[in-house]
């Protein structure tokens, strides 16, 4: 039970690692494409013209993500229906044999 918890933990350590890796990297390669950016605009325009679309594009993909995130964030409607009203036999029973199988499981 105890290696299965450190197992988790560190798998979940590693998640967490990799996760704060790709997003180091994914800023460092989004500065690079901005600066990228900004050449390519101010050669072809003024340094305001650079901004302003840098600017808004930043901007605008920012929005977009907190909407995603905004609607990400609301839970799934159930489509089960409720179960109907048991007998207090038939809940006895499960709560039985649940505590049956946790004790069998915690043995193991």
């Amino acid at each position: 039970m105890l290696s299965d918890l450190q197992q988790k933990a560190a798998q979940g350590a590693r998640r967490a690692a990799l996760g704060a890796a790709g997003v180091a990297l994914i800023s460092v390669g989004a500065g690079f494409l901005t600066v990228a950016a900004w050449l390519v605009l101010s050669a072809l325009q003024d340094a305001q013209f650079a901004a302003l679309v840098i600017g808004l594009s930043y901007l605008g993909v920012g929005s977009i993500c907190l909407a995603m995130g905004k609607r990400a964030g609301t839970p799934p409607r159930s489509t089960i229906a409720p179960r109907a009203a048991s007998s207090p036999a038939e809940e006895i029973a499960v709560a039985f044999l649940r505590g049956l199988r946790t004790g069998q499981e915690v043995r193991k």
